[in-house]
């Protein structure tokens, strides 16, 4: 109860002695407590969340053992790695949660968190019981309720950058203490990091905003009802890679602002009913995406190629469970449940080739094969562009159960099996074009000099069905109600489905080739179909771990050892000529490392704590076959080498101390955390040619506060340490984005 106690404590202004465990909200879907699963996992309360700066998911990265999302550059794809496992573009692997809701897309991750009462990361495959792309994990956010007690605050934070947040949050019980509301609310700002030399601008100003209400309603002790809407608002300054060059990232220079606006919109309904014996469980969610992407594909002050994509998806689910109510009299713990899901996601994308990349790429490139032919072509548009539309609807549904035997064969000995049965299909509409207006100048036996259209018009369809069966089965042996150890096995499986960001590729190479036919007529989906669609990723996770409390409520230790074995791994490319990004399948992978996590309460108001993951993981079976203009073909053999952008260590060391002040009459408390997170060395590419050696960003934060009054200075990466954060090459341009540099500012609160 340290945690919630404490936070009495803090708005009290007093001192008190308290039992050091922590609160943890038990979970509706696990057949064990929390605390004693047999599978790796890292709780985060409130307490945490303020010491730590932890304000989005992204923040996670690292302070939780083997898990790291590198910054993409824009809020439009959050690509989370778990022990290896992950992809920088397309679906996710891991699932999250929000108050039992899952998001179905990883352009909805990162989000800024309101009222967040616990977190929960699961690692390693949570399919049985959480489903769909829970391949290497699972977050679990979780709000506070209206129904804990009126919770109004109010906390405004200022920074260097241009920094300023201001976040409220009101509650209150109503109706005898059956009827609860809450309304909370943010406002996020900064100026941008990064300035583009060509226009002198921050090329990765933001500015976000949003709204979230949760009603309660207990009509009986029996029955709970829960109703959260929230509606997030975003728009920021993208993309800002620089061309890098031995370890080094130049600024930004480019010509065509990047730019990313989101706005997410979300309801759902959760209903809970429970009797003596059993607790049953619906939970109904919708979710609505509209976002706009401009982006700069060149990177460079040339007018060669822009992008203008737009997102509009929406999101049904649906899922019921029945479960066990726990009883310590009862030795089996049972959870059945069915989930449903529909998705509408329509993808408009408009690849522009403008006047530079007209002159410099496609007419040197048609003058370089036709030379010495007795007819010329010239390209006359000022720019080309390239529109598609794209709907990638799907559905699926599941069954589920998990059974738990406690006490087997002899006391604190456990077994648990569990299965999914899951179905999904997905479709994919396509029509997009290239048609470019040109001058033909030939001999008047050939046709004469005239004018005339070239280009191409892809139109089709195609659609993909996947069944799958995910198991799961673990042994747990329990001791002293203070330690236990597990093993566990696992299956793990992500959709496969259509790329949709290599069409412009494919209509250029359809034009590049069939540049003699005139005009080229609409290409068949045969030749299309193949060269869009990547199967699903499935893995077995094997894992052996333990928890222990050694010093009673004093020093606690977690540890565990993992081995995933990884077929048809999905790996992320840039097409051939940049304008776009495809997912593909890479053959077999494996993964292996450890994981440690230790927090001890030294003395009173002393707490420190330390987590480490170690992961090898690395391609058994990749070998690319490239196919040359020139017809030939090379074969690249990556078997042996490190997945890209999953770091080899993870690393969080963190200490805390608060002490009450007597005989003040302007403080009545002092605290200080002091925070390093590190992660390395990350490989960015599949040849291992490029990497970022292990690098730490040191964190601090130090306050006061009197009565319902606090303040606190933090600092983030407070050595200013220089760090490659994101890296890929496009066009023949090594490119990069730099790390967030060294940044200050003071949190202001007030608790009413």
């Amino acid at each position: 109860m340290f945690y919630g106690l404490l936070a009495q404590a803090v708005e009290l202004g007093t001192e008190m002695r308290v039992d050091l465990k922590e609160v943890v909200i038990s979970s509706d879907r696990e057949t064990n407590d929390l605390r004693r699963l047999p599978t790796a996992i890292s709780i985060i309360t409130p307490r945490m969340l303020d010491q730590q700066q932890i304000t989005s998911v992204v923040n996670l990265s690292a302070i939780v053992p083997n898990f790291f999302i590198p910054n993409y550059g824009s809020k439009f794809s959050t690509p989370v790695f778990v022990r290896g496992i992950g992809n920088r573009s397309g679906g996710q692997s891991v699932g999250l949660y929000v108050d039992n809701m899952p998001l179905l897309s990883n352009s909805v991750f990162n989000f800024d968190f309101l009222d967040v009462r616990q977190i929960e990361v699961l690692r390693g495959p949570q399919g049985t019981l959480y489903g769909r792309n829970a391949m290497s994990g699972v977050v679990n956010i979780r709000t506070h309720s209206p129904l804990d007690g009126n919770r109004d605050r109010l906390s405004l934070s200022l920074g260097n950058y241009g920094l300023f947040r201001a976040n409220a949050s009101v509650s209150r019980i109503l109706i005898d203490e059956r009827l609860g509301v809450s309304f909370s609310g943010y406002l996020d700002r900064n100026s941008g990091f990064f300035e583009n030399q060509y226009d002198g601008r921050r090329a990765d100003r933001l500015s976000s905003s949003g709204v979230r209400m949760r009603w309660d309603f207990q009509p009986s002790n029996r029955w709970n009802i829960q109703w959260i809407t929230n509606f997030d608002h975003s728009s920021q300054g993208a993309f800002p890679y620089g061309v890098y060059e031995n370890g080094n990232i130049a600024l930004p220079n480019f010509d065509h602002r990047g730019e990313y606006i989101r706005t997410i919109f979300s309801s759902g309904v959760n209903v809970r009913y429970e009797n003596n014996r059993i607790v049953f469980n619906s939970t109904t969610g919708f979710q609505d995406l509209g976002d706009n992407m401009n982006m700069d594909l060149d990177n460079t002050p040339l007018s060669l190629f822009t992008l203008n994509q737009r997102q509009n998806e929406s999101n049904f689910t649906q899922e019921f469970t029945l479960r066990s109510r726990p009883n310590p009299k009862r030795n089996l713990q049972w959870i059945v449940g069915a989930f449903g899901f529909h998705r509408n996601l329509r993808t408009d994308v408009a690849t522009t080739i403008g006047q530079d990349g007209i002159a410099n790429i496609l007419q040197y490139h048609l003058d370089t094969a036709m030379a010495g032919a007795p007819v010329s072509i010239v390209f006359t548009d000022n720019e080309i562009p390239i529109p598609g539309r794209f709907e990638t609807p799907a559905f699926g549904g599941a069954f589920f159960g998990e059974l738990t035997r406690n006490n087997l064969f002899f006391n604190g000995f456990s077994a648990t099996i569990g299965a999914r049965l899951d179905y999904e299909r997905t479709r994919i509409n396509y029509n997009t074009s290239m048609l470019a207006n040109i001058d033909i100048f030939a001999p008047p036996h050939m046709g004469g000099n005239r004018s005339d259209v070239t280009g191409t018009r892809l139109i089709g369809e195609n659609s993909m069905s996947f069944v799958e069966f995910l198991p799961r089965f673990a042994l747990k042996y329990e001791f002293n109600g203070r330690h236990h150890v597990y093993f566990s096995v696992a299956r793990g499986y992500k959709a496969g489905g259509h790329n949709i960001q290599m069409f412009a590729d494919i209509v250029q190479e359809i034009v590049r080739q069939k540049r003699d036919t005139l005009p080229i007529p609409q290409e068949s989906p045969d030749s299309i179909i193949p060269q869009i669609r990547f199967n699903p990723e499935h893995s077995w996770n094997f894992e052996i771990g333990a928890r222990s409390e050694i010093l009673r409520n004093r020093f606690f230790a977690e540890a565990s050892i993992f081995y995933i074995d990884v077929q048809d791994v999905l790996i992320t490319q840039f097409v051939r000529t940049g304008h776009g990004r495809m997912l593909r399948n890479a053959g077999r992978a494996e993964s292996m490392g450890v994981e440690l996590s230790l927090r001890a309460f030294l003395f009173e108001g002393l707490e420190i704590s330390a987590n480490y993951g170690f992961t090898r993981a690395t391609f058994r079976d990749n070998k690319q076959v490239t196919i040359n203009r020139d017809g030939t073909t090379d074969t690249i053999d990556f078997s042996g080498n490190f997945i890209p952008f999953a770091p080899r260590n993870t690393f969080s060391i963190a200490a805390s101390y608060t002490r009450p002040v007597r005989n003040s009459r302007i403080i009545d408390r002092f605290n200080f955390h002091a925070q390093y997170n590190g992660a390395g060395r990350i490989y960015w590419t599949e040849a291992n040619d490029v990497y970022q050696n292990f690098y730490g960003l040191l964190n601090l934060r130090a306050g006061v506060s009197r009565g319902i009054f606090s303040m606190n200075i933090w600092t983030r990466n407070t050595l200013n340490t220089r760090f490659t954060a994101f890296y890929f090459e496009s066009m023949g341009q090594k490119l990069g984005q730099r790390g967030t540099p060294f940044q200050i500012g003071v949190d202001l609160a007030v608790r009413f």
